[in-house]
């Protein structure tokens, strides 16, 4: 393996990760973010790329409930942007997708579960999917989907859950962490262990689905009280709220991960949030304006 890595959306929370373990082993990594132009228009104008990690696109989901429009427009014309550039490179593919299962038959979910999307955000990515699944049939280029269930760590967005619940842990020492509805359980892994997964579909140089996950699932009530086991007691308010269609239990299965691509978690979800709390600690103190969101899940 003589040529680069392209990684899409470097700029984000994972693509930062990414490329950082990348160039620690030794690659050479080109980078595309938002600040270099649209990803389902921009030319893409690099060379002597063997592989490409797929990142960028929308992935806020409470956004794609107001705008699902823009999110198929950016996350599946991006995807068809850049299995084009695959197809004229003759470079293969990772394609980060999401949690596409909708209301579990089973736990754990397999990758072969029925895929049904939960919200706008996973029905782009189904069909940013449907366009892998035909360019690896069609034009034979060799592709592995990668699906995240809740990816969490240092730097990630305030907006989603562990820095929304370990914000308002941080904060004025009298507030109280707000949350929707401790019921739901998810499954969460850390950014590092998601990125070595990533990593090794390129090293084994994979063609098929992976899930990501720990294999373990969290209720949001037990994931405040890790948070602020670490913090110090606070006060939790629960809105009780009852969302239609929610999911309340999700778990990854993992082991054709760890069959095909010798991959294992490693960081504990309490090593995880310590690790997420220093973080925020080191930016500083947390403001009124970061403080006191509402946690959703």
């Amino acid at each position: 393996m003589s040529g680069s890595i392209l990684v899409t959306g470097a700029g984000g929370f994972i693509g930062r990760h990414l490329v950082a373990a990348l160039q620690s082993k030794g690659h050479t990594v080109a980078t595309h973010s938002i600040e270099d132009g649209d990803i389902a228009r921009d030319e893409l104008s690099f060379s002597g790329i063997e592989h490409v990690f797929h990142l960028a696109g929308q992935s806020f989901v409470p956004e794609s409930w107001r705008d699902p429009r823009r999110f198929c427009e950016t996350n599946v014309l991006g995807a068809i942007n850049v299995l084009e550039f695959c197809r004229r490179q003759a470079a293969s593919l990772t394609y980060v997708s999401s949690y596409v299962y909708g209301q579990p038959l089973h736990l754990p979910i397999s990758e072969e579960h029925p895929r049904s999307a939960p919200n706008p955000y996973a029905l782009s990515k189904i069909m940013g999917e449907d366009a892998c699944m035909f360019y690896a049939r069609q034009m034979g280029l060799r592709i592995c989907i990668v699906r995240p269930f809740n990816i969490y760590g240092p730097g990630q967005d305030s907006r989603f859950l562990i820095p929304t619940i370990a914000e308002q842990a941080l904060a004025a020492p009298d507030g109280a962490i707000v949350v929707a509805d401790l019921r739901p359980k998810r499954d969460f892994l850390y950014v590092s262990d998601f990125v070595s997964l990533l990593v090794a579909t390129f090293e084994h140089q994979s063609a098929g689905i992976y899930n990501a996950g720990s294999g373990v699932s969290v209720s949001i009530g037990e994931l405040v009280a890790m948070v602020t086991s670490i913090t110090g007691e606070r006060k939790l308010v629960s809105r009780e709220e009852r969302r239609e269609h929610e999911i309340l239990e999700v778990r990854a299965g993992i082991r054709k991960a760890q069959r095909e691509l010798n991959w294992q978690p490693c960081v504990s979800l309490q090593a995880g949030i310590r690790e997420v709390i220093a973080s925020i600690s080191a930016a500083g103190p947390v403001g009124s304006g970061r403080a006191g969101k509402e946690s959703g899940s």
